[in-house]
């Protein structure tokens, strides 16, 4: 039977509010709603209307059976939430829940619920594609909520979710202190990144990230385009290979873009993407790269180096970037689990 033809039951997820499925003319009030969590959160993430509506258009979306509004007695939507999910064929399906609840309403632990409500929704579609795809693997379901965040204590109150990644940003002055040495692990060589690496490269990015929660392959079209734009420095950026086999495949890389701020003038050396292959981590390749393009961005006239982090060992990326003096900020919280029934 078509998805959007099951019996998916009533949209109930708790008893203080009137809770309905989601519908094309709820959105423009959804779009409200988010800038008024905004206006008190001041969340990493912002959601606009024309977001909502992109999300809500996808084919295999099905929002009124994957989403929920919740209104008060006089009709308005104070919370909402929502389960993004892959289209129904995919062999590794995913939910992601997003998750929004006026903040005068928060004190009914309205959120802890929707929690619970999206998981219980999650699982069902699952039982529902896993019969005609026998061939499916397990499912992910997932929520990014900033660290301290009133989403992140409801995805923790649950305790059906657990963090698997960290998302910050990070600075560190190329001004005030030295730069880190520049010293690759023995065996592997450091060199200037040139157009002809570039397969090799997001070959390596695929194979880095590859075993983490919620990843998928940067294809080769995406990845063209991020070194075409305006701001990307290729030639700012760096590789490393063996020193015995300069034909094998890369073992790291740092790929970085120039930020210039529009108020100061102030020039940014920014490290976009950064990894090294699981047999070459933990040897301090990865500080290596870092050093080398923090020399770069220096010799550029940059006064400042930073880098998105995107781990799944944070105690060990406190060490890697704090010790070269990198500043944390704007922490994101990737919570998930995996459900096999």
């Amino acid at each position: 039977m078509p998805e959007n033809q099951l019996p998916w039951g009533e949209a109930i997820v708790e008893g203080s509010l009137e809770w309905s499925f989601l519908a094309p003319s709820d959105l423009p009030e959804i779009a409200d709603l988010c800038q008024a969590i905004e206006y008190f959160d001041d969340p990493t993430q912002h959601r606009e209307l024309s977001g909502l509506q992109e999300d809500f258009d996808r084919p295999w979306a099905y929002p009124s059976n994957h989403a929920v509004v919740g209104r008060d007695k006089g009709g308005t939507i104070v919370a909402y939430g929502w389960n993004h999910i892959t289209p129904s064929d995919d062999l590794l399906p995913h939910a992601w829940m997003e998750i929004g609840v006026h903040p005068a309403w928060r004190h009914h632990k309205i959120g802890v619920k929707l929690v619970e409500w999206l998981i219980d929704r999650a699982r069902a579609w699952y039982r529902h594609i896993r019969e005609t795809h026998v061939r499916i693997g397990p499912l992910w379901v997932g929520c990014a909520a900033d660290e301290g965040s009133r989403v992140a204590d409801d995805l923790q109150a649950s305790g059906l979710l657990g963090p698997q990644r960290w998302f910050c940003d990070a600075h560190r002055s190329l001004t005030d202190a030295p730069h880190p040495l520049v010293v690759p692990p023995a065996g592997v060589e450091l060199r200037a990144f040139e157009r002809e690496w570039s397969e090799k490269v997001r070959q390596a990015h695929n194979m880095a990230f590859g075993t983490r929660h919620g990843s998928h392959d940067v294809p080769q079209d995406a990845w063209q385009a991020s070194l075409e734009r305006t701001d990307s420095r290729p030639e700012w950026s760096w590789i490393a290979v063996p020193t015995d086999d300069r034909d094998a495949p890369v073992v790291g890389y740092a790929i970085n873009c120039e930020i210039i701020d529009a108020q100061t003038g102030w020039r940014e050396g920014w490290t976009e993407r950064i990894g090294v292959v699981p047999a070459y981590q933990g040897a301090g390749l990865a500080h290596a790269l870092l050093a080398a393009s923090m020399q770069r961005f220096a010799d550029r006239g940059c006064v400042l180096a930073g880098i998105g982090i995107d781990t799944d060992n944070l105690a060990e990326s406190e060490s890697l970037f704090g010790g070269m003096g990198y500043r944390f900020e704007d922490r994101v919280v990737l919570y998930g689990a995996t459900f096999n029934d």
